[in-house]
């Protein structure tokens, strides 16, 4: 199947009409953009004698997620815009300080993009509502604000993804060099193709290919396709998406990992309804599983809009071991002005063990664990 994809990414390419090599009327016009949040949490634990992820630890903390876009674009003669894009973030995540990095081509033929990037199945999808840009329950790798002690935090397996956090978008090779397309609306629907070689980002120019054979265990040579829709029903203005991600992983007696992503939302006046459901198959191990579910709603009137969301996470540590967690949050944004938001949530954990045994390397806890954090925050976007 994956060939099979991979074949129609590049006959969707050779669709694409010779063009004439023209001028931009003007030179590339440079921009930059981003955003900065901050949020200040007050946790209250379960702390019991088998609870060390909330003994011993201070029950307040000041976090923050900044990011800075920095954007070059022209539009030649014949109308075609010709763009790049570079992130950088705020802080050292994951060992890295430039996030995305590509380059793109948009006309009527729709848009190719090559670069660092998300995969199409996570471009192209449709998440829940949510009323704050700082707090929220359904996340996206490293792009919001959270307080939890839950002993998922700790699983160290659960590499590509921001563990303890319940996240319908979960990534297979991490924004890795790879090619996209992305199609037209056509009466509202769309879809978008993509291709990743290899599942290392900043690939540079040294003069050689990667090994066929991944020795790190990566998940390599990973397609991805995804569908959606952005349209209106009468009154009601509905979004729909479905994607898949496959991968190649050549470890031996390591299964490939594959992801599904499904989302629908629904907004009628001041009202905004929806959810998205994740599988990560695979993700934890060989037949270890990873799947999401999240149903959120949000009511917004004048400069206030307010949120209440629900997650279930269920994940596969092992073959006879299944821990869940539930995530409740209410949540309160204020617009103080243009990009400028006053945001408060209340968060509610709820771990399920189910077992025994330990989650996480050091980490004795054993019994269930519940938390309620009390937030605060604020985001400028520029």
């Amino acid at each position: 199947m994956k060939k099979i994809i991979f074949a129609l990414l590049f006959a969707t390419i050779g669709l694409l009409p010779a063009l004439p090599a023209l001028s931009a009327d003007s030179g590339v016009k440079l921009g930059i953009e981003g955003y900065y949040k901050s949020g200040f949490g007050v946790i209250m634990d379960d702390d019991g004698v088998d609870q060390p992820q909330a003994q011993d630890r201070r029950s307040h903390a000041l976090k923050q997620d900044v990011l800075i876009v920095f954007t070059g674009e022209t539009e030649l003669n014949n109308g075609i815009t010709v763009g790049a894009t570079v992130e950088l973030e705020g802080q050292t995540i994951a060992g890295a300080q430039i996030d995305d990095t590509l380059m793109y081509m948009k006309g009527s033929f729709g848009e190719f993009r090559v670069g660092d990037t998300d995969d199409a199945r996570i471009i192209k999808s449709v998440t829940g509502p949510e009323a704050s840009e700082v707090f929220v329950v359904d996340h996206r790798l490293y792009e919001h604000i959270s307080f939890s002690n839950n002993p998922l935090t700790q699983l160290t397996s659960f590499v590509n993804n921001e563990a303890g956090l319940n996240n319908t978008l979960m990534a297979v090779e991490d924004a890795s060099t790879k090619l996209i397309y992305l199609s037209p609306s056509f009466n509202g629907f769309s879809f978008g193709v993509s291709y990743a070689p290899d599942a290392t980002s900043d690939m540079q120019n040294n003069g050689g290919l990667t090994q066929n054979d991944n020795d790190a265990g990566e998940n390599s040579e990973a397609v991805s396709i995804a569908a959606n829709y952005d349209g209106k029903w009468n009154n009601t203005t509905v979004q729909a998406s479905l994607g898949f991600t496959d991968s190649n992983n050549e470890s031996a007696g390591v299964d490939d990992v594959r992801a599904w992503q499904g989302g629908l939302n629904f907004g009628f006046g001041a009202f905004g309804v929806g959810g998205s459901y994740g599988k990560l198959e695979n993700g934890l191990g060989n037949d270890l599983d990873v799947d999401v579910l999240s149903l959120s709603g949000t009511y917004n009137t004048g400069r206030y809009t307010f949120g209440l969301g629900w997650s279930h996470g269920n994940y596969e540590v092992a073959a006879s071991r299944e821990p869940e967690l539930d995530t409740f949050l209410l949540s309160a944004s204020y617009a103080l002005g243009s990009g400028v938001t006053l945001d408060a949530a209340i968060q509610h954990d709820q771990y399920e063990n189910d077992g025994a045994g330990a989650i996480g390397s050091g980490l004795a806890a054993m019994d269930d664990y519940d938390s309620t954090a009390i937030m605060i925050g604020s985001s400028i976007a520029f």
